[in-house]
């Protein structure tokens, strides 16, 4: 006659059910499974034997008395193995209920698989929504392109964490790494000639593993994923990733995840050239390529500022060209142009790193000292002129080139824009009626 099972054995693989439900790590599973048999057959000699791919649990139950247990049921899922032990005493009463035991812990096994396995899918969701997200606040946001190139190489370095990473841009004929990082001993990647690497990674294509037989002699050893940024048709950087931290292999999730990060990436690169450009046409005098009238009277207005905010001099020199019209009048618009070039080259060599230089309008140039005295002023006044000499050698079919100068300084001559101007070109005035060459400084 056989053996009914209690209603206590029955609710066993519910029990063990709600244990999966409940647990964060698989030794809290377990454990709370083991507790379920505890309940059920008055004993705490009871113990759960793991063997598993991670060894991440290799037992569970009370410290001693293991060693007097017997096995009860033994079930195994996949590369998961479990074993149950107990005491002598209740290990009989446990034997003669293995189905419903081996049911319920099939049950754990089977949900936790399909738990972890879901778990998983959606942690790589949340994880590329995340980056989806931060490549939205780089795109979202202006920087320059070199503050879009460093983000975007710290971005793609941190998600997928790469213990090095190269942003290569393209300089001529050849890809240069514009931006480098690396956690480890890494050493700066050389140049990559452009015509091969094009020839490797054509345009539209894909991100690549680095042990491609055609890529791996170009980007070296230790390189695993490379990815192209093009924006359409137009091929803005490319993006060398090495090893993992996690030594994860770069999979086909990651190169799928890489390909859409990358044409954000190259958005964003094409967006901040764009920027660039549009405020170096608004500021930059076409001719000469220095500063222009807004961005002068923009940076002069920074530095009067500064000036009086701590007792500082600034000093500004108001030039002209002397018998530019007489250029323009036998030699032609292009020779005078031409002239206006090289003599805003001559004030832009002699300038320091913190001066400004910048062409107003016909032929006149406006040069920002700060820092600097009318007294001390005279020092670059000096070098400029030397420098004209210089030039009447290289180019002397202009003939003599010189320039009239008024100078004026903030805040001895005035505390706006319009008042240091026109103190300096009155000196200027004054320095036309004195003659060719001449500087006069502004009357106090």
């Amino acid at each position: 006659m056989g053996l009914t099972p209690s209603p206590s054995v029955t609710t066993l693989p519910s029990a063990f059910a709600a244990a999966c439900r409940l647990s964060r790590t698989e030794g809290e599973l377990f454990e709370r499974c083991r507790v379920a048999l505890v309940r059920r057959f008055q004993s705490e000699r009871i113990w759960f034997s793991v063997a598993s791919p991670t060894n991440s649990v290799s037992r569970v139950g009370p410290a001693g008395g293991y060693e007097d247990a017997v096995e009860v049921a033994r079930l195994a899922s996949g590369q998961t193995e479990v074993v149950i032990h107990a005491d002598p005493l209740v290990a009989e009463e446990m034997r003669a209920v293995a189905i419903p035991l081996a049911l319920g812990l099939s049950v754990v096994l089977e949900l936790r698989s399909i738990l972890v396995e879901r778990q998983a899918a959606l942690d790589d969701a949340v994880f590329q929504l995340r980056a989806l997200r931060q490549v939205a606040r780089l795109l979202s946001s202006v920087h320059s392109t070199e503050e879009t190139e460093q983000l975007i190489l710290d971005f793609m370095a941190e998600v997928f964490f790469a213990w090095w990473a190269c942003l290569y841009r393209l300089e001529g004929d050849s890809y240069v790494p514009s931006v480098f990082r690396s956690l480890n001993d890494r050493l700066r990647p050389g140049a990559i000639e452009r015509s091969a690497l094009d020839s490797a990674l054509p345009p539209g294509a894909t991100p690549m593993s680095g042990d491609d037989v055609s890529l791996a002699e170009l980007v070296g050893p230790g390189a695993e994923l490379v990815v192209p940024l093009d924006a359409g048709a137009e091929r803005m950087a490319v993006l060398v990733l090495g090893s993992r931290i996690s030594d994860k292999l770069y999979g086909r999730a990651e190169s799928e995840l890489a390909g859409t990060l990358s044409f954000a990436a190259a958005i964003a690169l094409k967006n901040s050239e764009l920027v660039e450009q549009l405020h170096s046409a608004a500021t930059t005098d076409e001719l000469t390529g220095l500063c222009n009238r807004r961005a002068l009277e923009e940076r002069l207005a920074a530095e009067i500022s500064r000036s009086l905010r701590h007792q500082l001099h600034t000093s500004v020199l108001l030039l002209d060209l002397d018998r530019f019209k007489v250029v323009n009048d036998t030699m032609g618009h292009a020779a005078g142009d031409r002239l206006l070039v090289l003599v805003g080259q001559v004030l832009r060599k002699q300038c320091r790193a913190l001066d400004v230089v910048g062409r107003l309008g016909g032929d006149e140039f406006l040069v920002i000292l700060p820092m600097t005295k009318p007294a001390e002023a005279r020092v670059f006044v000096a070098r400029v002129q030397a420098s004209l000499r210089e030039l009447e050698k290289s180019s002397p079919e202009f003939g003599a080139c010189t320039l009239s100068m008024g100078i004026a300084e903030s805040p001895q001559h005035g505390t706006t824009v319009s008042s240091v101007l026109a103190a300096a070109d009155n000196a200027l005035y004054r320095a036309k009626r004195g003659g060719r060459d001449t500087v006069e400084v502004a009357e106090a």
